[in-house]
Parts: C-alpha cells; sequence; structure tokens
C-alpha cells in the first residue's frame, strides 16, 4: 500500500508541476510578452515607412524646383522669341511699305536694266553725227508694275552664314537686329 501512496502522490505532485508549467509556457507565448514583440516590430515599420515618405518627399521636391527652374528658362525663351517675331514682323511691315513707296521709281529703274532697247528713247533719228555725242536716254514708265521677288530674310541669313559671314555682317547687310540673326542661325544650325 505504501508503493501507491507513493505513486499517486508523485503523480499528483506530476500534475501540479505539467499545469504549473504549461501555465507558464501559455502566459510567455499570448502575454505582455509577445504583445511587447508586436509592438517593437510595428514601430520599426513605421520608422523605416517615415524615412521612405521622406525621401521621397524630398526627391519630388528637388524634381519640382527643378522642373519650375526649367520652366522659367523655357518662359524666357519664348518671350524673346515672341520679341523677335515681333520685331521682324514691324521690319517686314516697314520694308513692304518703303517698298510701295519707291514702286513706280525702282520699276523705271528695274525696266532701264533689264530692257535698256525698250526704255531708251531718242527724240533724235541716229546719224553719225549723233552716235558720236552720247544723248542723255528718256525713261518711260511700265504699263504693268515690276514685282521683285525677294528670298525671306531666314533663307538669306542661313545662305549667308553658309558662306562664312559673321552675325554682325549679316545683321548690317540685311538690315535686320544681330539677335534676329543670332536667332535664325541658331535655328539653321540645328
Amino acid at each position: 500500500m505504501y508503493i501507491a501512496i507513493v505513486l499517486s502522490s508523485a503523480s499528483l505532485l506530476f500534475c501540479i508541476c505539467f499545469f504549473l508549467y504549461c501555465r507558464h509556457y501559455i502566459k510567455s507565448r499570448t502575454g505582455e510578452h509577445l504583445l511587447a514583440e508586436y509592438r517593437e516590430e510595428v514601430q520599426k515599420l513605421i520608422a523605416e515607412l517615415d524615412a521612405a515618405t521622406d525621401r521621397d518627399e524630398r526627391l519630388v521636391t528637388e524634381r519640382i524646383t527643378s522642373l519650375k527652374a526649367l520652366m522659367e528658362k523655357v518662359d524666357k525663351r519664348l518671350k524673346v522669341l515672341i520679341g523677335e517675331e515681333e520685331r521682324r514682323r514691324v521690319h517686314a511691315e516697314t520694308y513692304a511699305e518703303l517698298g510701295r513707296r519707291r514702286s513706280v521709281s525702282s520699276s523705271a529703274a528695274i525696266i532701264t536694266e533689264a530692257s535698256p532697247s525698250l526704255s531708251l528713247v531718242s527724240d533724235t533719228p541716229v546719224s553719225d553725227t549723233t552716235l558720236a555725242a552720247p544723248q542723255s536716254p528718256r525713261i518711260t514708265v511700265a504699263e504693268q508694275q515690276i514685282e521683285t521677288t525677294q528670298l525671306p530674310v531666314a533663307e538669306q541669313v542661313a545662305k549667308l552664314s553658309k558662306a562664312g559671314l559673321s552675325a554682325d555682317l549679316i545683321a548690317a547687310s540685311l538690315k535686320v537686329s544681330v539677335a534676329e540673326v543670332e536667332l535664325v542661325m541658331a535655328f539653321v544650325d540645328q
């Protein structure tokens, strides 16, 4: 009988120890310790997300700043281009107006250069004595106005720049601004 009491008490002691061990194991796995581990992991993830967000925000800010600077440069260049185009238009209108005013006198000059036999009319008959003494020719105005075609300024600038002339010389010969010549030369070089 003594052995049965010892075995039952040993069994009871083993059950109590096993119960305490299981309770401690369950408490350590599901209690405050596990919750603290989860909190640490969540805090690390939040810190990593904050760092990545700050880095991305800096990159976006830098790109926005560089884009604004680029847009300002483009706006300045467009203003210069529009101003030069306006100046060119004013110059073209001025040249056209000057051409209309000179149309009568220039058409007469063009006629005499183009066909001197038609434009020179002498009042006296031709003889040996008249051939020796030069007579002043009489200029007649053509019935139709002869229009001269000029190349556009851009084509003239392109030809002169290909010939090796500088922007100053081209501007002086075409009577346009140096900036306009440089602008056309920049477009021609591209």
